[in-house]
């Protein structure tokens, strides 16, 4: 027996999974767990640069109080840009996360999460380059959380272009 995909109109047998010829979902079960775990780690990114996000903000806010105004100079530049990254994860993380996980515009998401990936990337170079930089405070803190998350939740969700309406 054959039946029709929905999306490019050609036969397709009816066991198939997906379209032979799109790679549109034609059952139910073409939902896999790997566009919903990507979604998630997606969050859980965006979730981490707000935590970052918020003790930056609180850094900027009371620097000076904690260093002397020399110290104060020199470390001011790098917590401006590590809240712009954090803040860029935030945006882009979870709105990647919600869009893959109701599995709405695949070129959205991708967009959203190829932004989060680039911002985790900068948050974590920054955390390297600072004055007294710690590696292993960098690689668990800023690595792990924010741009190894945002990584393979982009990596799970791109292949996975059929699961997503158009």
């Amino acid at each position: 027996m054959v039946s029709t995909c929905p999306k490019c109109g050609r036969n397709v047998p009816d066991d198939s999974v997906y379209c032979p010829h799109c790679g549109h979902g034609i059952q139910p079960s073409a939902r896999t767990m790997q566009v919903s775990a990507g979604g998630t780690l997606l969050i859980v990114a965006g979730v981490a640069s707000l935590i970052f996000f918020a003790q930056s903000i609180r850094a900027l806010t009371q620097i000076h109080t904690w260093y002397p105004p020399v110290f104060a100079q020199s470390w001011l530049v790098y917590i401006q840009v590590f809240t712009v990254f954090s803040f860029t994860g935030l945006l882009f993380g979870v709105s990647a996360g919600t869009l893959s996980l109701a599995r709405r515009s695949f070129r959205w998401t991708m967009a959203s999460a190829v932004i989060c990936t680039l911002s985790g990337a900068g948050a974590w170079t920054i955390s390297m380059i600072i004055p007294f930089a710690n590696p292993w405070y960098s690689l668990l803190y800023y690595f792990l959380p924010m741009f190894a998350a945002a990584l393979i939740g982009t990596v799970l969700i791109y292949p996975r272009r059929a699961e997503f309406k158009r």
